[in-house]
């Protein structure tokens, strides 16, 4: 259940994002709408709430005296790690060409699953902390 509550809000707030820049912009002369590939990539919001989860969920067991497993702290430390500082970095050695242009939209597919698999780790690692 909670990873279907992670789905839903990652998509609304998504879906949210991408109707604010569409209504927000003045479309170039000549197009209907103002978006672009980049708009399409919500990796980085995702990557971010993930992190203020895991954040937020182990101060919460600090406080209530809880000791999270090993394995959820050492877990949550590294997907920070990947998420916060490597990945941001790679994704835009390996994802764009020289002229700063997303190469394709498989690096949007991708990159937006692989934050989808951090924000899920942080709800399920704040389930684990709260339950």
């Amino acid at each position: 259940m909670a990873w279907l509550i992670t789905l839903g809000l990652a998509f609304g707030i998504a879906f949210l994002q991408t109707w604010m820049k569409l209504v927000s912009r003045q479309p170039p002369p000549g197009r209907k709408h103002a978006l672009k590939k980049d708009d399409l990539l919500f990796w980085i919001d995702w990557t971010v709430t993930a992190a203020v989860a895991f954040a937020v969920s182990l101060i919460s067991a600090i406080i209530k005296n809880k000791v999270p497993p090993l394995e959820t702290a050492f877990g949550a430390i590294g997907v920070l790690v990947l998420g916060l500082t490597i990945m941001p970095f790679g994704f835009r050695l390996v994802s764009y060409d020289d002229h700063g242009e997303l190469k394709s939209w498989w690096w949007v597919l991708g990159s937006n699953l692989f934050a989808l698999g951090f924000l899920s780790y942080a709800v399920m690692t704040g389930v684990k902390i709260y339950a």
